[in-house]
């Protein structure tokens, strides 16, 4: 089961109280595949999310939708209200377009309306990946401006939101997992929110565990090249007879990288008979590695 498909299921369990039903079915019914005198209907292909709607339409209004399914290998579900009398029934008891806002706020009598409507919108056009591949939600809306009014209503209630144009309409969208847990508790998804937060933990620690993996390797690449560099120049000096000849502070360090070949510096500076630092030591191996390349 996807993620998403977890997060509806969730929501569609939830217990709504009676004030928060009309603004539950009205988010469904606005942000559904159609929602006019001429058509009032959902497509879907989550069939949990096809029966609520259905019925509560059928409780709220006292009027029973219509199902349908098609499709074989991946079934669609639609549900409408059939009967133009009906809608307008529907319609009669909604500021529809009557004034400037498209949303009927009539409808939210509580805070947790507000909340239930934007549960009704999730599960109408709403859409979640798995937080362990991407974290991004988003809604599919075909009006612009039922997305703008969606938008500042979002924004009113914390959630703050990206709109873009898509082809089939609008899409108001969050890659922040941040906001994206904010909108899960809002609507009422919970348990969703405390595994995303979960997955969020698991994937910081495995990041840092990645990033020290990698740093280590990297601090390996440098030792071993600045191993490399060092002995070269070392081995050069020697063949020409002149290593036994470099100021004592140079060959000291030289003969301790002869008996000691792949060790970093900061293991020589300990295995050093002198007090030296790492940078001190760097130093006078930088000084052999110019007179090789000098000589040479």
């Amino acid at each position: 089961m996807s993620f998403c498909k977890e997060v509806k299921n969730e929501l569609i369990a939830i217990r709504t109280g009676w004030c928060c039903k009309p603004a539950l079915v009205y988010g469904l019914m606005l942000y559904g595949r159609a929602f006019s005198i001429k058509k009032i209907s959902i497509q879907t292909n989550n069939e949990n999310v096809a029966n609520v709607y259905c019925n509560l339409i059928k409780e709220v209004y006292k009027i029973e939708p219509s199902l349908s399914v098609g499709g074989t290998a991946r079934p669609t579900y639609k549900a409408e209200v059939s009967s133009e009398s009906e809608r307008l029934k529907i319609l009669a008891s909604i500021d529809f377009g009557m004034g400037e806002d498209v949303i009927d706020r009539s409808l939210f009598l509580r805070d947790c309306c507000v909340n239930a409507f934007f549960r009704g919108v999730f599960l109408a056009c709403g859409n979640i990946n798995n937080p362990e591949k991407e974290y991004r939600v988003e809604f599919n809306i075909k009006n612009e401006k039922l997305a703008d009014e969606l938008l500042n209503l979002l924004l009113e209630s914390g959630i703050v939101m990206r709109k873009v144009a898509s082809k089939s309409g609008f899409k108001l969208y969050t890659k922040e997992s941040a906001v994206i847990e904010d909108l899960l508790t809002l609507i009422g998804a919970g348990k969703q929110t405390l595994n995303l937060i979960d997955t969020k933990i698991i994937k910081s620690v495995k990041n840092n565990i990645n990033r020290a993996r990698n740093c280590d390797s990297a601090n390996i690449s440098k030792t071993v090249e600045a191993s490399i560099r060092q002995r070269t120049a070392i081995e050069f000096l020697e063949k020409k007879g002149m290593l036994y000849s470099l100021p004592e502070e140079l060959k000291s360090v030289a003969l301790l990288r002869k008996e000691y070949e792949s060790a970093s510096l900061k293991e020589l500076c300990r295995l050093s008979n002198e007090p030296i630092s790492v940078s001190g030591l760097n130093h006078r191996f930088e000084k052999i590695i110019k007179i090789y390349e000098e000589l040479k």
